[in-house]
């Protein structure tokens, strides 16, 4: 399926045909409720890398071919460290979503469409539960959310394991027909199509001005799984309230 950006005229009969039937709606934390820009990954990427380093006793430039080696072959660095090294995986999230949240401010937009955005709204990430209270309470946004679903509570498998998705919709009580998710790496989203989700890839302007140019980072928005694609998303929800049947 072609993506359009959401200033296209054709996407407002896209997105109504999408998302009318929609109740239930999941998002994706870092670089999605917030801006890729913050660059909160950055820090957490170091604090990585420090983890590495320090719990298996080398070097920086050691530790870190060790934590992408891990992240290519186990979905997350955290999945190799309890797999090969037998961590206990509270110890790695505390120490690495012990990040300053300064960059983020208050989205008082994300907010007003969050509130008017029928039905029910749930966190599902691969950090942790505090990570997600902490950055969505920063955001000024965690008061809309029922539920955050972490990778705690998926038993330490991270998405796009099918595995994970299926325990979230079990625990949730959730018909993936009735729900739409919204993410910013489009292989987490093949899942939620195949399981009858609306998909939304939520993008910087920097990268898709670089998908533009060619400038892959790996990720194929033009994938079938993703059904749009934003760099906005509290202008994209804005669109969705607008094509929502009024007693909706």
């Amino acid at each position: 399926m072609t993506n359009h950006r959401t200033n296209r005229a054709h996407e407002t009969n896209r997105v109504s045909a999408n998302f009318k039937n929609r109740q239930i709606w999941i998002f994706d934390l870092d670089n999605t409720l917030y801006p890729a820009q913050c660059d909160l990954f950055a820090q957490v990427d170091y604090r990585m890398g420090s983890f590495v380093a320090e719990f298996l006793g080398v070097d920086r430039g050691k530790a870190r071919k060790i934590q992408k080696k891990y992240y290519r072959e186990y979905g997350t660095t955290l999945s190799g460290l309890m797999t090969c090294h037998n961590l206990d995986p509270h110890l790695f999230l505390d120490y690495v979503h012990d990040i300053d949240l300064a960059a983020i401010s208050q989205d008082i937009a994300l907010s007003d469409a969050l509130e008017r955005l029928p039905g029910r709204k749930l966190i599902l990430t691969n950090g942790s539960c505090k990570h997600a209270e902490n950055v969505a309470g920063k955001l000024g946004v965690l008061h809309h959310f029922e539920d955050i679903f972490d990778i705690i509570a998926a038993d330490f498998v991270p998405k796009p394991v099918r595995s994970t998705y299926e325990r979230f919709l079990t625990r949730t009580n959730i018909d993936p027909r009735e729900a739409s998710m919204f993410e910013d790496l489009a292989r987490n989203l093949e899942v939620p199509h195949d399981l009858g989700m609306a998909t939304v890839l939520v993008r910087s302007p920097l990268q898709l001005k670089n998908e533009r140019a060619n400038i892959f980072d790996g990720v194929d928005a033009e994938a079938k799984h993703v059904h749009h694609v934003t760099d906005h998303l509290a202008g994209f929800l804005n669109v969705i309230l607008q094509q929502l049947p009024r007693n909706g």
